[in-house]
């Protein structure tokens, strides 16, 4: 049994990252910015970039290699808990009537950046090769791709909601090529973990195929369990306490399934969501019964994880800020360039084309998990996990004055429920 010296320092980080959170959280919303930037910031305040600064004593005290090593089991549960959520919001009712065209803006809206950033990541090999310090290229070049091409659906969500967008043309569409935008992110993302954990293509192709396999059995094999669920909760019966961690373990099985195929926890997780019954009442206890443990206690050590593993200082020449710069003009063009103008091409009117660039632009906490993966895997160095991460502070914060700008501008109160929708 643990004496009670060594849990002391733990509970005191958790207790500590967990106020944190929230105090920047909260600040984030008074600048009218989606919470996850103020968590973000939370994260790396109390890393190395700010915290170890000034403190130095007291960072590496309260987080000591133990102490981290606890944090990250708690983050990473965290983190899977919310991939669940993901999945469960992801409503296949978005698509109907939009997917052409939202198709359309999405393929242009991933290939571009993508291409980009396979590209930048040629560039690196030769520029600054320290950045890709993993044994495969192809790898580190698809990773890159994978990060300047994803959109984080949750904050888009809740940037629409905020400014009343949702029920507007220009929401609608933009929260189905978001939809569409996420779920090709996760496939991007599990081929790029499939090919960096095995020795070559073929072992990639066969760690690709059995989670495809599991997909199938995760998404059509518990289509019985989905109808009885639906009829159970249409019939007036809650869903009890040994129900509900059934279909919450489901998720961590699901994470492990995957994680053994050669893939990543996260995957799974998100699978499991994605297999859980669409009717709407249903969904939200679901959601209600965890969101505030995961929003509100075990993301925040995400975060902070991912805080300290920033390391801001580590930019220390100007070659390092030269690619942070083309690393953001990358992201940023790629993904803004790429959705605006295959929505004039397809009709769309100048503004709302505008408006739909800008928020496909939005990062957010879906960057941050694939960095941490990239991280995770030695795929990408901590200067690049750094950059990554000023990239996706950047991008998520640029999206409410842009759209301001074009007269799409905040109407609603932030609502006080925790939402996933907040990261």
């Amino acid at each position: 049994m643990a004496a009670p010296a060594d849990l002391a320092t733990p509970m005191l980080a958790v207790a500590v990252i967990t106020v944190t959170a929230q105090l920047f959280g909260a600040l984030a919303q008074r600048c009218h910015q989606p919470r996850v930037v103020g968590e973000i910031v939370g994260g790396i305040v109390l890393g190395p970039s700010l915290l170890g600064a000034l403190a130095p004593g007291l960072e590496t005290h309260l987080f000591t290699s133990a102490v981290r090593d606890q944090l990250n089991l708690l983050g990473q549960l965290g983190l899977v808990l919310f991939m669940f959520l993901v999945g469960l919001e992801l409503n296949p009712n978005l698509l109907v009537g939009r997917l052409p065209l939202a198709s359309r803006i999405t393929a242009a809206g991933v290939l571009l950046p993508l291409c980009l950033g396979v590209g930048l990541a040629g560039v690196f090999e030769t520029w600054l090769p320290d950045l890709l310090p993993g044994h495969h290229l192809l790898s580190g070049a698809l990773f890159m791709g994978t990060a300047m091409a994803i959109t984080a659906f949750p904050v888009l969500a809740r940037i629409l909601r905020d400014r009343g967008l949702q029920h507007q043309p220009v929401g609608a569409l933009a929260i189905t090529t978001a939809a569409i935008d996420d779920a090709l992110a996760w496939v991007l993302l599990a081929a790029v973990v499939a090919l960096s954990r095995s020795a070559s293509i073929w072992g990639a192709l066969g760690s690709f195929i059995g989670t495809a396999a599991w997909a199938l059995v995760v998404l059509v094999g518990t289509r019985p369990l989905r109808r009885w669920l639906e009829q159970h909760y249409k019939q007036g019966r809650d869903l009890g306490p040994l129900l509900q961690s059934v279909l919450f373990s489901g998720a961590l099985f699901s994470g492990v399934v995957t994680e053994w195929l050669g893939v990543h926890l996260i995957f799974g997780a998100f699978l499991w969501g994605l297999a859980m019954p669409r009717y709407a009442p249903l969904r939200r206890k679901l959601e209600q019964q965890l969101e505030s443990v995961v929003l509100r206690l075990l993301l925040p050590l995400f975060f902070a994880i991912s805080g300290l593993s920033t390391r801001i200082g580590s930019l220390n020449s100007p070659s390092l800020w030269l690619a942070l710069l083309a690393v953001l003009v990358v992201a940023v063009c790629g993904k803004f360039l790429g959705t605006w103008a295959i929505a004039r091409l397809s009709g769309v009117e100048s503004r709302e084309a505008q408006a739909l660039g800008w928020l496909m632009n939005t990062r957010g906490l879906t960057e941050l998990v694939v960095l941490n993966v990239g991280l995770a895997q030695g795929v990408i160095s901590t200067e690049l996990f750094t950059i990554g991460v000023l990239m996706a502070l950047a991008t998520t914060v640029m999206t409410g004055p842009l759209l301001g700008r074009l007269g799409y501008g905040v109407v609603q109160a932030p609502n006080r429920r925790v939402a996933i929708e907040e990261l």
